[in-house]
């Protein structure tokens, strides 16, 4: 495959979809998903993690010693509530996480397990290579840029979200 300077990337993608920016925009950000999406499977595979379920067991070592309420963990990884609960299942019949009873009986609690906290100690720095040598093409400028705009449309998604709901 023939590598492209970043003007004929663009002049590449324009030909396929045509110029409007919008279109470009979300097309690239789709298209660099799929890209990513392999090296990131594949950097947790020797753990048997998902990136999911990696998200979780962070935000879960962050909230420790406490732990944190399902419903919290949901708000964190922006999914669903069924997702939540299933992704903590997984995550219990491993032994990485527990729950806990909490003061308001429809409430649950999760906290990492040392097992858990061990997998983290044992994943997460090879994963953070693995990330830098992802974004390794970018300079340190340049990836708090791209950090700040896709924030920026982030939270204009969930404006939006808000609004149509």
């Amino acid at each position: 495959m023939t590598r492209r300077t970043p003007d004929e990337e663009l002049a590449y993608v324009r030909s396929g979809i045509g110029s409007d920016l919008d279109t470009m925009l979300v097309f690239n950000l789709l298209r660099t998903h799929s890209q990513i999406k392999p090296f990131l499977e594949a950097g947790l595979g020797g753990d048997s993690l998902t990136g999911a379920q990696l998200n979780a067991l962070l935000v879960l070592r962050a909230a420790e010693p406490n732990g944190m309420l399902m419903s919290e963990i949901g708000r964190k990884l922006v999914v669903t509530r069924s997702n939540v609960t299933g992704l903590v299942d997984r995550l219990e019949r491993r032994g990485l996480v527990v729950r806990a009873d909490h003061a308001d009986r429809r409430a649950t609690v999760v906290r990492l397990t040392r097992e858990g906290a061990g997998l983290l100690e044992s994943t997460v720095p090879a994963h953070a290579r693995m990330l830098a040598g992802l974004t390794a093409c970018l300079t340190d400028r340049q990836k708090q840029t791209l950090i700040r705009l896709l924030t920026t449309l982030r939270r204009g998604l969930r404006r939006r979200g808000k609004e149509d709901a």
